[in-house]
């Protein structure tokens, strides 16, 4: 029986923010970080969606203020132009000190070839005055699928 618990795409440490050096242990990356992985639909009687976590340690958003934007692309043939790709966002969600830790973000595949080149775009809330950003780290990418209907690899693998 395969186990129910969310498949790892991705583990390590990049700081996010305006303050670098905050996290020694960390990757700074700045205001903003992208993760490329691939999805494969390994059932093609499965489900259309899958859910990506985002994994995080000390988020703390200001209320009244958006969260931090993550947004799920899609990168796809362009018709229009040979040997060239389009984005087409998929998802995108807020997180904030709410969230505890992780956000979800739902994708859904339907009608959409296998296999799929994603990116997990995570991007600082920039409506704070600069200064008062958050400073966080980005821990983890998995994949949750029921039945790993939808396995994941880090990278745009072929």
């Amino acid at each position: 029986m395969l186990s129910s618990k969310p498949e790892l795409i991705w583990q390590g440490r990049i700081h996010l923010g305006d303050e670098p050096g905050v996290y020694g242990d960390a990757s700074y990356a700045g205001l903003t970080t992208e993760i490329p992985l691939t999805l494969q639909k390994t059932d093609p009687a499965g489900q259309d969606s899958t859910t990506l976590r985002v994994v995080t340690q000390d988020v703390e958003t200001f209320t009244g203020y958006p969260g931090h934007l993550i947004t799920v692309v899609l990168y796809e043939p362009d018709p229009a132009a040979s040997f060239h790709s389009r984005e087409v966002v998929l998802a995108t969600a807020r997180l904030t000190s709410a969230d505890g830790g992780h956000k979800d973000v739902l994708l859904d595949l339907t009608n959409r070839p296998s296999p799929l080149r994603v990116s997990v775009r995570i991007r600082v809330d920039t409506e704070v005055p600069p200064g008062l950003y958050d400073d966080f780290v980005v821990t983890k990418l998995l994949n949750k699928s029921s039945g790993y209907v939808f396995v994941a690899s880090l990278g745009f693998t072929a």
